[in-house]
């Protein structure tokens, strides 16, 4: 008795081997994991790094800063920043580890615990920070003129974002206690370490509520069908008022309302106390940024529908891991999905600069380091009020 109890109290599990936790060891598939995440991903992360870097600085630049839109943009595109970065270590770390590299996989068993729950927080921010940046398209596109003035302004943008994203954060609290690093044996049954999931993630009602149940909710089905939806209604009322143009309609400028058949009455008492001159620069500003706005509303509409395409594939991926339970399969969907998600986060960057003429226009002036021209609206406003002085005097 006194042996059976000495053997159970110095009982010890037995070891477990390095690739129990894999996906998959098939060599094939090893193969294709490297091409797509560790090379293709890699390629197009660092393009994305740098575009990202640029779209930030770019909104965040004062003649664009004083619009509710950039701000939403500027805020996705930080959040893509991120998102791509922490995807880079991830997944091409992942994939080289394999590889006969030890310092990567070293680094990577240490940090994926942490890094895999960021990555959760920034992918979740840019689901959400898409769909403010179409709600506030939507208000200033098809809305009247005053809900525009009274909700699409910098300073609630950047309320609505730093709100939006302390509720990503506490949504991706779970996602700290589903990765751990464990003691293994690799194939030379030599001492190594791995990650696995943890109980928690391979609990069954865990992973049916959270990733079953909210994750179709919170970011795939509900945001892409609310993105379709305020997609669908911007495209028609802009298509709607090119026509009304062609047949020789009123001109509805961007910054104007969407119903209304003449701009504001500040520009229209500017034309009654203002010279003639100042006059034509009135007109000449309406005209500029009616190219501008209409072309950064089509950037944004394309940024969206691009949005949909790429994470209707993840969405996917995630019915297909409840309907066929097949990992063999899955996880060469798991790796596109993955490519997509950061090719998503690149190329909001080419969107902006091939049709958003305001963004290609401070572009340049962020990159020549040119210093930022006072906005004309506030010029305009100051010679308004210069006038009336005159006026009373």
């Amino acid at each position: 008795m006194e042996a059976s109890t000495s053997q159970m109290l110095n009982f010890e599990p037995p070891p477990i081997f390095c690739n129990s936790c894999l996906g998959s060891t098939d060599p094939e598939y090893l193969t294709y994991n490297l091409a797509v995440s560790g090379v293709l991903l890699a390629i197009v992360g660092m393009i994305g790094l740098i575009g990202n870097i640029l779209v930030v600085k770019t909104y965040l630049h004062p003649e664009l800063a004083i619009h509710s839109t950039s701000i939403y943009l500027a805020a996705l595109g930080f959040s893509d920043f991120f998102l791509v970065l922490t995807a880079m270590f991830l997944f091409v770390l992942e994939a080289w580890r394999h590889h006969d590299y030890p310092t990567l996989a070293y680094l990577y068993v240490i940090g994926a615990p942490i890094v895999f729950p960021v990555a959760a927080v920034f992918q979740t921010s840019s689901v959400y920070f898409c769909v403010a940046a179409a709600v506030d398209c939507f208000i200033v596109v098809v809305l009247p003129e005053s809900v525009k003035v009274l909700y699409c302004t910098p300073r609630r943008a950047k309320m609505t974002c730093l709100i939006l994203f302390v509720i990503c954060c506490a949504y991706n609290v779970p996602h700290f206690f589903e990765l751990e690093k464990v003691d293994c044996l690799d194939d030379n049954g030599l001492d190594s370490m791995q990650i696995c999931p943890t109980d928690i993630r391979l609990d069954a009602a865990y992973y049916a509520i959270y990733y079953t149940y909210m994750y179709t909710t919170f970011l795939a089905i509900g945001p892409l069908s609310l993105l379709i939806l305020l997609n669908v209604c911007v495209v028609f009322t802009v298509v709607t008022k090119g026509s009304n143009e062609e047949n020789g309609g009123n001109l509805n400028f961007p910054f104007w309302s969407a119903t209304a058949d003449r701009p504001p009455t500040k520009f229209m008492n500017l034309r009654v106390n203002m010279p003639e001159s100042v006059c034509v620069l009135d007109r000449r500003m309406h005209e500029v940024w009616s190219a501008g706005g209409e072309d950064d509303t089509i950037s944004l509409i394309l940024v969206v529908f691009f949005f949909i395409f790429c994470n209707f594939t993840a969405l996917m991926v995630n019915f297909m891991e409840i309907i066929f339970d097949d990992p063999t399969m899955l996880v060469y969907f798991v790796d596109l999905s993955n490519l997509l998600v950061v090719v998503n986060g690149t190329a909001n960057f080419f969107c902006y600069f091939i049709f958003g003429t305001s963004f290609r226009n401070t572009l340049k002036k962020t990159i020549l380091g040119a210093p930022a021209k006072r906005s004309a609206v506030l010029w305009i406003n100051d010679q308004e009020n210069k006038n009336q002085q005159t006026s009373l005097i």
